[in-house]
């Protein structure tokens, strides 16, 4: 019976063996696709690409020729799409999904966004299909990017898309609607009155506040989001650091001193976070009678 089982059991192994040798084994691409997707303000940006390596070539003027279209990548065009509408170039464009092309050349590159985005390469490229066209200056890195590279910064509510290879990188701005919408809002609803959320007016005082501007109107936001009622923690704690940063600092101290008052006659499950919490206001207050005196 042994004698059976052996040919059996080699002959099962092989099958398995072969079996998983027959496996399609994957290779490493030489471009592998990515994507980057970024929220700013209230627009979504997003990007779909395949990045090229250098692998020890020279890059712009000879891979990549100078003066001629280029699909900004490898393999399908690289897209690039906005769920609501923006300014690019300082064109409007709607929201939707582009092809980004380039037209790099030594002193400035061209920036294309073209309607069509089912291209592989940039072979039918028809400039019919663009968007927005405009010009950009090429800056030199001193890292050396082996790897194409796209990256998005947040400009607050704004943003920068950079294009980075080897050691030379682009970019360019684009600007959202957040701004205006929100500068909207505060006209529309919360000067008028017609809305009463306490959020709202706290957040269009912060709102403010980080944007460096209005500053005075901050403060009459914040004091129409204490007028509602609600716990005035938050909207005195804006109303502090606008003073601060008006460098009014007597009447920082005056709404420090009423919200430490307040800190006491708040409920805490536990005394050890009222402690820590009136430690920091201490400090706080203390900070600005220092501040004072300067």
């Amino acid at each position: 019976m042994k004698i059976l089982h052996y040919p059996i059991f080699g002959f099962l192994f092989l099958s398995i063996f072969w079996s998983a040798a027959q496996e399609k084994f994957t290779f490493p691409p030489l471009s592998p696709k990515g994507s980057i997707s970024q929220v700013v303000g209230n627009t979504t940006i997003s990007m779909v690409y395949e990045l090229p390596a250098a692998r020890g070539r020279t890059v712009f003027g000879e891979l990549v020729p100078w003066g001629e279209v280029w699909r900004t990548g490898a393999g399908n065009c690289t897209k690039i799409s906005f769920d609501k509408p923006v300014k690019v170039g300082g064109k409007n464009i709607s929201s939707g999904i582009y092809a980004l092309f380039t037209i790099p050349d030594k002193e400035q590159w061209t920036i294309i966004f073209n309607r069509d985005t089912t291209l592989y390469g940039a072979g039918f490229y028809d400039s019919k299909k663009d968007v927005v066209r405009f010009t950009v200056m090429p800056n030199t890195t001193e890292r050396f990017y082996e790897t194409l590279d796209f990256d998005i910064e947040i400009i607050p509510n704004n943003a920068a898309v950079y294009i980075s290879w080897a050691n030379t990188q682009v970019s360019f701005p684009i600007t959202t609607t957040t701004d205006e919408l929100v500068e909207a809002f505060i006209k529309e609803e919360l000067l008028t009155g017609r809305n009463q959320e306490y959020e709202n007016y706290v957040f269009a005082a912060d709102y403010y506040y980080f944007q460096n501007k209005n500053l005075d109107q901050a403060i009459w936001l914040a004091d129409k989001a204490i007028e509602t009622g609600k716990d005035g923690g938050w909207a005195r704690h804006v109303k502090i650091d606008v003073y601060e940063r008006l460098q009014e600092y007597e009447q920082a101290i005056a709404e420090l001193e009423l919200e430490i008052a307040a800190e006491r006659q708040r409920d805490y499950e536990k005394e050890l976070d009222r402690q820590q919490s009136m430690q920091f206001l201490q400090d706080r207050l203390s900070e600005l009678q220092q501040k004072a005196k300067e």
